[in-house]
């Protein structure tokens, strides 16, 4: 069984369904475990781009009185949370007084508070790739979430402290931010680690609670542990970088019962997150361990909640998601509000100047320590519309308390008089307009901007020749938007979409089916809709109609490598192997970074037969993240399905150890250490059947294994249970040879 998803019980995409987890319907006798194992075959879920997001901004007259200077935090740790979703407004430092952060508000109070704080980019992936990097998308690279990956050239702040003699870890709450997506460069530990999720398809992503991540952040800060590349006594004494990323008041809201008194959902959810945030602190503090630590908090972007017809992120720009809270507390910084306008490619250079520590020279934000930049413009997009659908691309600009958004029917807002955003001054202000379009310009026309897509390799362009087709990404379509484009006409469309998810996720799939092709009857070029369409069809075991589904698509779209790379899924659950490879081949040559092309084409590649190109795959992605569990599984299935068992025994430990909540893993390395180890193999199946009670065929051999062990006081509970539940439609001959095994137990045992 070759697993789909890169990482077990991850979503390959952000705001796409989860990979799923399909066991083969076969007997499972103990004698033929291993063939059986490496016969099973995972289901995957399907592409879709969900999330969206905007800002808010907030202001206050309160005089700034920080201490700090350069240098003057030289050989302090970091500390950097950031909170996902969270809106500016909602923090009661900045003016909001319904008492949900009285943690924040508490460290903005002690430290320094930017009342003009923006975020780059509405979407989480490119916005944290801003915070530590100091670039701003164009420079980064990463535009969107999943299908971007940071390119591990670009110098991140874990790679400057760590070449500076930091210790770093990174403890990261969503699925969004996993390894694979290139942030973890630099960090010693990156804790992206989730339990494995169950086999439904779904559009949700894997996530863990604030309390989850503050603990294994807790404990990593106070009890140090020697990092592999230095010395144990060095590390042990080494100031500590910690980035730690919370995502409970993204949607859905899921806050604890005694948050959610009283609150809207959102509301209960950034309570609790505050909650979570002030216990962390309080107890590093009792611990001696905040007292010569640089704390940074701020959220990536913020939540609409219905303003302007939106009802999340990452659609529009406005301050509800755009504008954030970005606070510096240090015992020996001082306190006070800054009034001039701050952006997350200043954390990084501002950190660095406070440590005393050389950055790289090329970087977009500037340190806040010293005299503010007066009318700095500050550069913003939204362009996951753009990139997944074709709607007009969305850039803009801030500068002087004035926000210029870019797009066919232009907007202007003077957002120290319409903190809102109500009144478009684009025609009544002309002048303003036009300078700020100016100033626009020339800040994207000076970027040479650093495109995350990097050419196709030539082996890659090799393995299409091979499988029939030329090498060659496809000319992208000389596009004039028009009004017709503007995301403000088609707000109506992104929430039908977004309602059409929520009825998959609840399990209404055929109103899930209709609602998609209802908006592909509107628009033919909605790809997302396309897209989501053929993951419901491919949920229900019609790959023939969401392959003509997909290849239906306009001409224009045909070479989209979210488009490819679902058609080669479709392909491969109808049989078309070759077909399926090239179709996922050419989704990578077309610009798709998601590192789960790779492992879609190891295991297209190895169901194939071509084990040096599959094995390549896995190896590439085991670089890329050395703790994806899926991807040790899938090695491991690898060496079973060619008899290796030592090797499949390996790489199947690599993957419990790396995801213990992964029962298919268990499962196998059972299989694999049956001959060898009999007792490492029914402790591994014990595993993999208290996370998969029900998996009868499993049951079965555990109890079989530990009866012909001389274990049969072991093995007795497991007969009875299976003897009990097991259906007897399809297991009767198999109770019948268990009822047998009992009665033998019971008089070996008497």
């Amino acid at each position: 069984m070759l697993s789909q998803n890169g990482v077990a019980g991850k979503p390959r995409w952000y705001g796409r369904p989860r990979a799923t987890c399909v066991l083969a319907e076969c007997k499972g006798r103990m004698r033929d475990m291993l063939s059986r194992v490496a016969r099973q075959v995972i289901g995957r879920g399907v592409a879709l781009i969900a999330a969206l997001a905007v800002g808010s901004s907030g202001c206050t007259s309160a005089p700034a009185r920080p201490t700090w200077r350069a240098g003057s935090l030289r050989g302090a740790n970091v500390l950097l949370i950031t909170i996902d979703t969270l809106r500016q407004d909602r923090v009661g430092a900045y003016g909001r007084r319904r008492g949900l952060t009285p943690a924040i508000d508490r460290l903005a109070t002690a430290g320094i508070r930017y009342a003009n704080a923006f975020s780059h980019v509405p979407m989480t992936l490119p916005a944290h790739a801003s915070i530590l990097t100091g670039l701003t998308p164009p420079h980064h690279g990463v535009r969107t979430n999943v299908t971007f990956r940071l390119d591990e050239r670009v110098p991140t702040l874990a790679t400057v402290l760590e070449a500076a003699g930091y210790r770093s870890g990174a403890f990261v709450g969503a699925f969004v931010l996993d390894a694979r997506f290139g942030l973890n460069h630099g960090f010693d530990v990156y804790d992206d680690h989730y339990a494995h999720q169950g086999d439904a398809t779904t559009f949700k992503f894997v996530r863990r609670s604030a309390t989850d991540v503050l603990k294994a952040a807790d404990d990593w800060i106070l009890q140090p542990r020697a990092v592999p590349h230095r010395p144990a006594a060095a590390s042990g004494q080494a100031p500590w970088f910690a980035w730690v990323h919370l995502f409970d008041p993204h949607a859905p809201y899921e806050a604890p019962a005694e948050y959610r008194a009283g609150r809207a959902p959102y509301d209960a959810a950034v309570a609790y997150t505050d909650a979570t945030v002030g216990a962390f602190l309080d107890r590093l503090r009792a611990e001696r361990a905040l007292d010569r630590t640089l704390v940074i908090l701020t959220s990536d972007h913020g939540e609409s909640l219905g303003e302007h017809g939106e009802t999340t992120h990452g659609l529009f720009a406005y301050d509800a998601t755009l504008a954030v809270p970005l606070i510096f507390s240090s015992p020996s910084i001082g306190a006070g509000v800054i009034e001039s306008a701050a952006a997350h490619i200043d954390i990084m250079p501002t950190v660095l100047d406070l440590l005393g520590v050389t950055g790289p020279p090329t970087l977009d934000g500037r340190s806040l320590v010293g005299k503010a930049a007066v009318d700095r413009p500050l550069y913003f997009e939204a362009l996951d519309a753009n990139l997944a659908r074709n709607w007009a691309p969305l850039t803009g600009i801030i500068r002087g308390g004035w926000k210029y958004v870019e797009l066919p029917i232009p907007e202007l807002y003077d957002l120290r008089a319409d903190a809102t955003e109500r009144t478009n001054r684009a025609e009544s202000d002309r002048p303003m307009r036009e300078a700020l379009a100016r100033a626009l310009a020339a800040l994207t026309s000076s970027s040479a901007a650093t495109s995350g897509t990097p050419a196709i390799d030539a082996a890659a362009a090799d393995r299409l020749r091979a499988l029939g087709y030329v090498g060659g990404r496809a000319a992208p379509a000389d596009r004039r938007y028009t009004e017709a484009d503007d995301p403000k006409r088609l707000v109506a469309l992104n929430e039908r979409f977004n309602t059409a998810l929520e009825a998959f996720n609840e399990d209404r799939r055929d109103e899930a089916l209709r609602a998609f092709m209802a908006l592909l009857g509107e628009g033919p070029d909605f790809e997302t809709a396309r897209t989501s369409a053929a993951t419901v069809l491919l949920s229900e075991g019609r790959a023939d109609a969401a392959v003509a589904l997909l290849e239906s698509a306009p001409p224009e779209q045909r070479g989209s490598p979210q488009l490819l790379a679902r058609l080669g899924s479709a392909l491969r659950q109808r049989g078309d192997l070759q077909q399926a490879a090239a179709a996922f081949e050419r989704a990578r040559q077309a610009g798709d970074q998601n590192p789960d092309l790779f492992n879609d084409l190891g295991v297209v590649y190895a169901r194939l037969g071509r084990e040096a190109l599959a094995r390549a795959m896995f190896e590439e992605l085991l670089r890329r993240d050395p703790d994806a569990a899926g991807t040790w599984y899938n090695v491991g299935i690898l060496e079973l399905e060619h008899r290796r068992t030592d090797a499949a025994a390996v790489a199947l430990r690599h993957a419990v150890e790396a995801d213990p909540s992964y029962a298919e893993a268990w499962q196998a390395l059972g299989a694999a250490t049956l001959d060898r180890d009999r007792v490492a193999a029914i402790d591994a199946w014990e595993h993999a059947e208290r996370l998969r009670p029900r998996d009868y065929d499993l049951l079965f051999n555990l109890a079989t294994v530990l009866a012909d062990s001389g274990r049969g006081n072991e093995a007795l509970p497991y007969l009875q249970r299976f003897v009990r539940e097991a259906p007897r439609d399809r297991y009767a001959r198999d109770i019948q040879r268990v009822e047998a095994t009992i009665a033998r137990v019971r008089r070996e045992t008497r």
